[in-house]
């Protein structure tokens, strides 16, 4: 979607020299969070290499392993990620590596969870090791982007694989196990124990492990997650409650059963081992019934996520409202840009954001103007914008700049209507201010470690807001381009030297956004072009002004809307509360689900791939096809 942030359109840019605090004790620089907490990190790091030595010996040293086969790999596995993770952790705190580092960390530990789990067979040691490693990678953060469709199904179909064989080795453990309890014959009642234990080590294991992971990763891969909805969080659950029952009871259980005598029975343990297989059987057909009809809606973690998405066109109409906030910080990003921090003024808790999106700013005279946020989503006290100022523009940027700290102003929203796609791989093109909206994106990314590059253009490297800093931190990746020393970039060039399916998020002036336009038809066909523009375009449509009809599907009214009349005016004739901020096609605010009929869509919130679609208009601006329209409202 291409919603547009007035910002304001005309220069846009940054100078070369650190940002530096303009007024008030709180204009201070914040300190990142994940600065303040890297001690901590690294010392919860060194503690969890320091364990893996601890287990290694422990693990080296007991006297016969019921799995001698796993022991050894704890062993080698825990003498291996003590120096990995030792490594990893001191360099967390070092700029150049940190975070690289964090990622490596991320990945062994999310990796060593099901390893460790191989290795608690027979041993409880690995079991700290699993949750400790667990907490890690939380406390980390870690941001996992979206599977492909294609990778969606391939990683389906290896879960469903993996799945089914556990379900059915477990119904054949189950059978096998009723065999050994009541067979008369010794020796078939030991074959069914000792098939019973080949098919544990041997294939139960297994299927049990992948299970897990094709499972964990396709939760994590999709909008379902691992603990937003409950059906995910309770199949997880099961599935690791069930190897832990493995791990501690059933193989010594199945063992004991082994070495009976011929005049012994089976008795309480092969009754027991029967009763808790059937059960096991049960729980995973509950995770079949739980997979199939998605039962209990979302978790309270899974409405927070929601919640931080901004509330689209097809969600229920309701006003904005408006929250009051502080002016917390005033800083001096580059020569006309000034960045401010925004904050509730009990201290408590901002609606949570996602890369793309931007707030209506209401300032004290009672104008409101659009600002992306350019922070850190992970900051949920502090929204942070960056204005530039326009004295030949509408008054909102000059009164924004006289903000001082303390100053009480309000925002609604967030919304985003420029969301960061998943792609295979990402071109930033900035104008100006336009690299506002990026910001947040390049860190997500950066974080990822995706490919991505930046080209930033601006009047001057004084007026470039953050140049100095994407350059320091990102070299490699980041190309800056003045206009009053250096030539204007060769955008063709830049667009045609991509990868297939790359996204090109683009947002500045509308000279450069109509430039990048043009270009990606013959420059970049295969790959997708996501703007947001500053101010309205010129509004061309694809048909005449001409009169039609909007029925009210709710209440069933008609309204009549004449040529000359915008769908928003009319729609405020009998829907007075109707929500909407710039008016112009820019925002998103307005945005209305269509039930039927055809848009006549002038608005600069879709894409360009979006302008086909059926589902939505912004009344502000657009218009229908034909005769009538059907609105949800």
């Amino acid at each position: 979607m291409s919603h547009t942030n007035p910002h304001s359109p005309a220069q846009h840019p940054e100078h070369a020299m650190t940002p530096g605090p303009i007024a008030g004790p709180g204009a201070g620089p914040d300190v990142d969070p994940r600065r303040r907490n890297s001690g901590a990190l690294r010392v919860a790091q060194g503690v969890f290499a320091l364990f893996c030595l601890v287990a290694a010996i422990v693990l080296y040293l007991r006297p016969d392993p019921a799995f001698p086969v796993l022991q050894t790999a704890g062993v080698a596995g825990y003498l291996l990620a003590a120096p990995l993770v030792a490594v990893a952790g001191w360099a967390l705190a070092r700029p150049a590596s940190g975070a690289r580092a964090r990622r490596t960390l991320i990945v062994f530990h999310l990796a060593f969870i099901p390893l460790q789990f191989l290795f608690s067979f027979g041993n409880y040691e690995p079991l700290g090791g699993m949750l400790a490693s667990a907490v890690l990678a939380v406390l980390m953060k870690p941001r996992f982007g979206q599977l492909g469709r294609r990778a969606r199904k391939v990683w389906l179909m290896l879960h469903i694989g993996f799945s089914v064989s556990w379900l059915g080795l477990s119904l054949a453990m189950a059978v096998m196990s009723v065999v050994g309890l009541t067979a008369d014959d010794h020796g078939t009642r030991r074959t069914a124990y000792d098939i019973m234990h080949l098919f544990d080590l041997m294939l139960v294991i297994p299927s049990m492990a992948l299970a897990l992971i094709t499972g964990v990763v396709l939760a994590v891969g999709t909008p379902w997650g691992l603990i937003r909805h409950w059906w995910v969080l309770l199949k997880f659950v099961i599935a690791l409650s069930l190897p832990l029952f493995a791990a501690f009871f059933e193989h010594k259980w199945i063992k004991e059963l082994q070495v009976l005598e011929s005049s012994q029975e089976p008795g309480g343990t092969g009754l027991t081992l029967t009763v808790c297989l059937l059960v096991f059987t049960l729980l995973l057909w509950t995770g079949v019934f739980l997979s199939v009809f998605k039962p209990g809606g979302r978790t309270r973690w899974g409405r927070r996520a929601a919640a931080a998405r901004s509330a689209g066109p097809n969600a229920k109409r309701v006003p904005a409202a408006q929250m009051p906030v502080i002016v917390a910080a005033v800083r001096r990003a580059a020569e006309q840009v000034v960045e401010l921090d925004l904050r509730r003024p009990d201290g408590g808790e901002l609606p949570a954001w996602q890369p793309g999106a931007h707030v209506d700013l209401v300032l004290p005279s009672g104008t409101v103007r659009q600002y992306s946020l350019c922070g850190d989503p992970e900051r949920r006290d502090l929204y942070r914008i960056a204005v530039l100022r326009e004295p030949r523009g509408r008054g909102g940027s000059v009164e924004a700049h006289a903000l001082a700290p303390g100053v009480a102003v309000a925002v609604r929203g967030p919304r985003n209507h420029f969301p960061l796609a998943d792609a295979p791989s990402y071109r930033f093109i900035a104008g100006g201010i336009g690299i506002a909206p990026l910001l947040p994106m390049i860190r997500q990314l950066a974080s990822r470690g995706a490919d991505w590059r930046l080209v930033y253009r601006g009047g001057s490297r004084r007026a470039m807001a953050y140049a100095y800093d994407l350059l320091r931190d990102h070299p490699d990746r980041v190309f800056v381009s003045a206009s009053d020393t250096d030539p204007r970039p060769d955008l063709t060039g830049l667009l045609a030297d991509t990868p297939r399916g790359v996204a090109v998020y683009c947002c500045g002036p509308a000279p450069l956004m109509d430039a990048v336009a043009a270009a990606m038809p013959a420059a970049c066909p295969h790959g997708q072009l996501h703007l947001e523009r500053f101010a309205a375009a010129t509004r061309s449509g694809t048909g005449p002004d001409t009169p039609f009809e909007a029925e009210l599907a709710r209440s069933g009214r008609i309204v009549a809307v004449p040529g000359g009349t915008s769908l928003l005016t009319a729609l405020q004739t009998v829907e007075p509360t109707l929500d909407f901020s710039c008016a112009d096609g820019v925002c998103g605010s307005c945005g209305t689900r269509v039930l039927d009929g055809a848009p006549d869509h002038r608005d600069d919130v879709l894409q360009p791939h979006e302008r086909d679609r059926r589902d939505v208009i912004y009344p502000c601006v657009s218009r229908a096809h034909g005769p009538r329209i059907v609105l949800d409202l």
